[in-house]
């Protein structure tokens, strides 16, 4: 029992797809918790402009709001998004149109992701070449932002990052939905952690 086991992880570890997937998972995991870091950060920005607003109405020097609020929640929101993509792909929490599966299409399957992971794959790989060639562009440039002075390469850094994760994921799911491996790793997500 001990030596099927054993032989097991051996071909896990020889597996060059398991490998990648494992780099590509833990570099993933950390960009998703750097995206918790942001919803954190957007949820205590917006409460403190609440608390702000709320005190500017019997303090009448206090600033009714906070000056750059609102660009630092794009900013967060943005984050967030893009750096938790590539973990929601993997742990397959993403929403999929299975229009064609449910109309009969099931034994086409394979086909389909298949398909679908080629313009996935050419989407996203896209992406991360044009954010970044201009998060490139905004840090040669040194532009700013008007309201508070902030570089725009570093906001467009953590978008560029989070789609150049995405990308990866996807390229990974391309290549084992060609070699008729599991694309999808659902221990991952944090929805199947709340309901287990």
């Amino acid at each position: 029992m001990q030596n099927l086991s054993s032989s097991r992880d051996d071909a896990q570890v020889n597996n060059p797809l398991a490998v990648l997937y494992g780099l590509a998972d833990g570099i993933a995991l950390v960009a998703a918790f750097l995206a918790a870091a942001c919803i954190l950060a957007l949820t205590g920005l917006i409460l403190t402009e609440i608390t702000v607003a709320f005190f500017a109405r019997f303090v009448p020097s206090m600033p009714s709001g906070i000056h750059i609020g609102w660009e630092y929640s794009a900013y967060l929101m943005g984050g967030a998004f893009m750096l938790g993509a590539g973990m929601t792909l993997r742990a397959g929490q993403q929403i999929r149109v299975e229009l064609l599966l449910r109309a009969g299409a099931r034994k086409y399957a394979r086909v389909c992701e298949i398909a679908s992971c080629f313009v996935g794959t050419a989407t996203t790989v896209f992406l991360a070449i044009t954010m970044s060639q201009l998060t490139m562009r905004m840090f040669a440039s040194g532009e700013a932002s008007q309201d508070s002075f902030t570089p725009l390469w570093m906001p467009q850094a953590a978008l560029t990052v989070g789609a150049i994760i995405l990308a990866i994921q996807m390229v990974l799911r391309l290549l084992a939905s060609l070699m008729d491996a599991p694309v999808e790793h659902p221990e991952l997500g944090a929805a199947t952690q709340i309901e287990g």
